[in-house]
């Protein structure tokens, strides 16, 4: 009975310490169908713990069906917890010259839970904008 007793719990204390973690598993297609145009990027990181909490995975960039610059921002949220950032877009004329938006509400707030993914995307505010700068920090 003791020996029972000793199994049960240390099922309970293992399915307990499992269900602790915050994590999520994920599935998709192993072959991508889409035509992907990937973009270099330029970092700097003034942050160096949001740098290492948040990783960039990757970089795409599009255009939408009516002609205007879309990007999507791939990161990983590479800590044991669910991760809150604040993030915005600025976008840039073909002269370097920044766009106003007026549907830009200034900083995004996004959540991203343990070891998860998540897409960040951004549409031109004009069809003459070849550029664009994305801005990450932590949440206080």
């Amino acid at each position: 009975m003791k020996t029972l007793f000793i199994v049960i719990a240390t099922i309970a204390l293992a399915g307990l310490a499992s269900s602790c973690r915050n994590t999520v598993n994920t599935v998709s297609n192993a072959g991508v169908k889409a035509e992907i145009t990937r973009i270099n990027d330029l970092r700097v990181n003034t942050d160096s713990r949001l740098a290492k909490n948040l990783i960039l995975t990757e970089l795409r960039e599009s255009q939408t069906d009516d002609g205007y610059n879309r990007v999507q921002v791939f990161l990983k949220n590479r800590t044991k917890s669910t991760y809150i950032f604040l993030y915005k877009f600025d976008w840039y004329d073909n002269h370097g010259v920044e766009v106003d938006n007026p549907d830009r509400n200034g900083w995004e707030r996004k959540a991203v839970v343990a070891g998860d993914d998540v897409t960040l995307t951004s549409v031109a505010p004009q069809k003459n904008c070849g550029d664009f700068k994305l801005h990450l920090k932590a949440a206080d």
